[in-house]
């Protein structure tokens, strides 16, 4: 197979090959010969929301500690790739999964399928406690700098606070509590590794310059002969259903103030989700979002108006975030916010809908250019639907949706179950300074 991107019937398909090994590792190979990369990427279906009471934030602690392994010999697995030549090397930690990939000229695809498969097998042998602190210290220090001590930082607790309840893992965010990431042990993580980063929990994707039988006897050099395994299980998608809260915040970072709407939605890929993330571009696109038009063009009230809707395997949340000016009035903002959003179904006219749907289209032939983004999304379709041509479901439940579909999926902004926290500001507005983005990066 040597099509990158085909196209069938007028829609993209990316050419790709599955297999699994002995051990369980689920492997997908992408050819593209078109340029002399290969993108490497590893999945682990382990993220916050596996984490228990007590063990918050192991899962993004891992990203940090997999840098390493046995026979990297405390090597910079970075340095090493930096060496090779790579272009994209990064890893991330979702609700979801925890995921590592590297871009690299083709000839060096071994060097790292090596790096991947040192540290899926050989990470215990090469962690110390000495390296456990170190990374921990370096955890605390992030969760100091972009979650405790930023402007909104306050209000991304307090939110999670208010709408889930104890012992739900999104309450605690993927950063981890902090009392949890100092308390962990090498015991406590190496007990995490041997639960989560088997082999039958992980999915390999070889995108590039690659032939498959070439990467099918790569990868059973690498990791054919790990012992076998089984997926752990998983929880299952949790409904929440909080009663109204509304909440304010003293942000000592805030200079502007904002008012949050939060409502409980629908997990990735759930029945609504796709509506729902149609209707939140219908609000709060700029320039020709309902919010945005209605609350920073005709009033003006508002600096900048965003609603996006963020879902997970276990649910979703639907947001909908005014920064307010200094003159404007917040008993003015809510009461106008009630009426829009009570009729956010009567917005939802036609052209809005077919608006966005066309972005959306465009949306997914942008993330095809370039390897990152393609196996991104053959990674993401793997983890919510067990299947690498899920772009065609991706395009099919969006094209299906209508009118009539988003103003019943509006129906979860019932103000009954609305968790609303509002930041006030302690501090001067400066317009040299940049607003930090408002929505999270993509799952």
């Amino acid at each position: 197979m040597n099509g990158a991107v085909k196209m069938v019937d007028g829609d993209p398909v990316l050419g790709v090959e599955r297999f699994t090994l002995a051990c369980g590792l689920d492997v997908v190979v992408h050819p593209d010969r078109t340029t002399p990369l290969v993108a490497v990427s590893v999945w682990y279906r382990v993220g916050s929301s596996d984490e228990v009471a007590g063990h918050t934030g192991l899962a993004h602690l891992f990203e940090h500690l997999f840098k390493n392994s046995l026979h990297l010999a405390g090597r910079q697995h970075y340095e090493i790739l930096r060496r090779a030549g790579a272009v994209d090397a990064n890893a991330s930690t979702s609700a979801d999964r925890t995921a590592y990939h590297e871009v690299v000229p083709s000839a060096q695809l071994e060097l790292a399928l090596w790096i991947e498969s040192d540290r899926m097998g050989y990470f215990l042998p090469g962690l110390t406690a000495e390296r456990c602190a170190a990374q921990q210290a370096v955890v605390l220090n992030e969760r100091r700098q972009r979650y405790e001590n930023v402007p909104y930082g306050a209000e991304r607790f307090a939110i999670a606070q208010a709408l889930y309840p104890e012992g739900h893992p999104a309450r605690h965010l993927t950063i981890g509590r902090a009392e949890d990431i100092a308390a962990a042990t090498r015991d406590t993580i190496a007990d995490f590794y041997r639960t989560w980063y088997v082999p039958a929990n992980a999915t390999l994707v070889i995108a590039g310059d690659v032939t498959v039988a070439r990467a099918r006897k790569l990868a059973e050099k690498w990791f054919g002969t790990f012992p076998a395994g089984t997926r752990p299980a998983r929880r299952k998608p949790i409904k929440v259903t909080p009663g109204r809260v509304i909440r304010a915040v003293d942000d000592r970072f805030a200079s502007i103030r904002r008012i949050h709407r939060v409502w409980a939605s629908a997990r990735a890929f759930g029945k609504g989700d796709a509506d729902l993330d149609v209707l939140a571009s219908v609000l709060g696109a700029p320039g020709t979002g309902a919010l945005w038009k209605a609350l920073v063009y005709d009033r003006p009230w508002a600096q900048r108006v965003a609603v996006y809707q963020s879902s997970t395997r276990l649910g979703g949340e639907l947001h909908v975030i005014v920064d307010l000016r200094a003159e404007a009035d917040p008993a003015k903002v809510r009461r106008a916010l009630d009426d829009l959003l009570a009729r956010a179904g009567e917005l939802c006219d036609a052209r809005a809908v077919s608006r966005v749907k066309t972005r959306r289209e465009a949306g997914f032939l942008w993330r095809l250019e370039g390897l990152s983004r393609r196996v991104a999304a053959l990674q993401r379709y793997l983890l919510h639907l067990d299947d690498p041509a899920g772009l065609a479901h991706d395009l099919a439940r969006y094209r299906a949706i209508t009118p009539g579909s988003v103003a019943k999926a509006a129906a979860v902004l019932d103000p009954a179950q609305m968790v609303e926290v509002e930041t006030r500001p302690q501090r001067a507005y400066d317009p040299g300074v940049r607003l930090p983005d408002l929505e999270p990066e993509p799952p």
